[in-house]
């Protein structure tokens, strides 16, 4: 697992909110970027970034149908995912995969900060000192991107950094391929036969 980490503040028991869609401890369905200073102007600046129209679908193919995002914003998210797990036997696509469909699931707010996120992302490495898109970048890149987000002075910078590792570590976690490495033995109802006697009712009238 790489370096970066934060805590966070359990928001429900399981991560669900109404609808069906699971999301990371702490993250609230109402979304982090308007209730952050300079979130409003962040939303703004996004829109105006090439590649967040819903055609820009390069990659999409090998995502497989997409719901949420656009195919750049998987990639932005599989770069990400890449980055933060090294190490980890978990694909990276099917993280942006499983974001894909979690966004899509709850949407409203938090499916439009956590794209805004994304393109902010791709396009504004220079501020890191980077002048390569962060989907140009390596692994090892990226990660000391991201950090230059995590210890940010600016909240909105930090908050977005906590957003995405907070969905890339929640996914990759629930994910069965790393019960292994974590010792978890898988859920109970496969492990544990439940016996249940049958219930005599008597005669049915």
């Amino acid at each position: 697992m790489s370096s970066i980490d934060s805590t966070t503040t359990p928001s429900s028991a399981d991560g669900s909110v109404p609808g069906g869609a699971r999301l990371p401890p702490g993250i609230d369905r109402r979304g982090f970027l308007r209730s952050t200073a300079g979130g409003g102007v962040a939303i703004g600046l996004a829109a105006l970034l090439p590649g967040c129209g819903r055609e820009a679908s390069a990659g999409a193919a090998a995502a497989g149908e997409l719901r949420s995002l656009t195919g750049k914003e998987f990639e932005v998210a599989r770069a990400a995912a890449e980055a933060l797990l090294v190490g980890v036997p978990i694909d990276p696509s099917a993280i942006a995969t499983r974001l894909d469909y979690e966004l899509w699931a709850v949407g409203g707010a938090i499916e439009e900060d956590v794209r805004t996120v994304l393109q902010l992302l791709e396009h504004l490495t220079p501020l890191g000192g980077r002048l390569r898109r962060f989907t140009e970048l390596n692994p090892t890149e990226r990660l000391a991107y991201l950090e230059t987000w995590r210890n940010s002075r600016f909240n909105l910078r930090r908050a977005s950094f906590n957003a995405i590792k907070s969905f890339v570590y929640f996914f990759a976690y629930a994910d069965p391929a790393m019960w292994a490495a974590t010792g978890f033995p898988g859920t109970w109802p496969g492990r544990i036969p439940v016996g249940i006697p049958p219930i005599d009712f008597g005669e049915v009238v």
